[in-house]
């Protein structure tokens, strides 16, 4: 049975122009010459104390199909609030993960560094459902007119049975914006589960009216499909 969690800010960002996320995601993207030798590397790093006390959620995806850079792979830390995500980002001066950094230098060439506001987040509890991910990266003029239209959208695939796993929107806060402002993703079990909801999401009349809705609104920068790899909980 499946469980979904609604962010709250969602509400509150459809009916203002308030500026309060309900946490953030920091991503750092790098092209990596030897995936095995990062992943041994980066679980040691999360085995230390520094690893276990880290104070957001840590996964690790791959890039299956990527055209905006030379990322392969992209670690993304998902923090609950500000404090976190200051604690987080502050702990990266400890000895420890100094030394991870300098361990996988070589292997790990850094892309892209962003920071985005969750401004509609909704989770399935099933970590099965959420193996591989489709990004949607944009740039959008109306923040808000935009988020009541993907509302409607997902609502009406969630009630058609189309979205299996977890949704969202993002809004970058530190980064390049003149490549993009937002992005929307999705999650599912697998890249041919992706790809079976993004037909019958192209095909419906929802998306649609929200691809006429929004056409002034938002220009679709980039599609990247990532898989997941490995996830640290934040303890």
């Amino acid at each position: 049975m499946k469980k979904f969690f609604y962010s709250l800010f969602a509400f509150v960002f459809l009916t203002s122009q308030s500026l309060n996320a309900a946490g953030y995601l920091a991503t750092y993207s790098m092209k990596v010459s030897n995936p095995a030798a990062y992943v041994e590397a980066l679980d040691e790093l999360m085995n230390t104390d520094w690893g276990k006390s880290f104070a957001g959620d840590v996964s690790l995806h791959q890039y299956a199909f990527n055209g905006y850079d030379d990322a392969t792979h992209v670690v993304v830390l998902n923090y609950e609030n500000p404090e976190s995500l200051g604690t987080g980002t502050e702990s990266f001066t400890d000895p420890v993960f100094l030394s991870f950094f300098a361990e996988t230098a070589s292997i790990a060439e850094p892309v892209e560094q962003s920071l985005n506001m969750k401004l509609i987040s909704v989770y399935n509890e099933n970590p099965d459902e959420d193996q591989v991910y489709t990004i949607y990266r944009m740039q959008v003029k109306d923040a808000s007119a935009y988020a009541k239209e993907y509302t409607k959208l997902t609502n009406a695939q969630v009630e058609s049975g189309n979205i299996q796993g977890s949704y969202g929107l993002r809004q970058l806060v530190a980064g390049d914006s003149r490549y993009y402002t937002h992005y929307a993703y999705t999650s599912a079990p697998s890249v041919a589960e992706a790809m079976k909801s993004a037909e019958t999401l192209y095909g419906s009349d929802s998306f649609a009216k929200f691809a006429d809705k929004v056409s002034e609104n938002r220009r679709v920068m980039n599609i990247s499909i990532l898989t997941n790899i490995v996830n640290y909980p934040a303890n």
